[in-house]
């Protein structure tokens, strides 16, 4: 198998793996039994566990990433460009809940601040360019921008969490619901119109 597409299954393999045990209780003899190679192929892809664990990471950021940000960026109103995130995101989470589950659970101490960390607060700078972005089309002060990029994450984080274990609530349910309550606050925002000029 190319190099490329091992790693790529041994990260596909992993990420249920990291997401049923945690970090601490995962084993790389575990993922590598799964994946039907040695630990040596593992070691010669990442390094070590937290090498992998990162790159199970790094996989699920990306796809929120993209999926967020796609949807963020096209044009449109500033209600419906808050329902398109967070279907977006929750579309995310029914499709990749093993990919979410790793993501929102409790980062070890001494990970939270190396890699992880890093691809984490990459996240929230991207999504919060995009938002500045769409502010300053409405001709609103830019600057709140992180806020809300991290409100968008914590809401998506939590909300995302407890729906992963209640299926019976429909996407669209947990949209519309979402959005409503994101839009009670960024709705009066946006009501008060561009900062009065002198």
């Amino acid at each position: 198998m190319p190099r490329k597409e091992r790693r790529r299954q041994l990260v596909n393999v992993a990420c249920p793996v990291f997401a049923e045990r945690g970090y601490d209780a995962t084993s790389l003899e575990e993922i590598a039994e799964r994946a039907g190679v040695s630990r040596p192929i593992l070691y010669s892809h990442f390094g070590d566990k937290q090498g992998l664990f990162e790159a199970v990471v790094g996989m699920q950021i990306a796809m929120v990433e993209s999926v967020v940000i796609e949807a963020l960026a096209l044009p449109g109103a500033p209600r419906e460009l808050v329902e398109r995130g967070m279907r977006a995101f929750f579309t995310y989470v029914r499709e990749h809940p093993d990919g979410h589950a790793v993501l929102t659970r409790d980062a070890p101490v001494h990970l939270s601040d190396s890699g992880l960390g890093v691809m984490l607060d990459g996240l929230t700078s991207n999504i919060t360019k995009v938002i500045e972005s769409q502010i300053v089309a409405l001709e609103s002060d830019p600057a709140p921008a992180p806020i809300y990029a991290n409100a968008l994450i914590g809401i998506g984080v939590h909300v995302g969490r407890w729906w992963r274990d209640h299926s019976e609530v429909s996407l669209q349910d947990v949209t519309t619901q979402t959005t409503e309550m994101i839009w009670s606050g960024f709705g009066g925002i946006i009501a008060k119109g561009p900062p009065e000029r002198d």
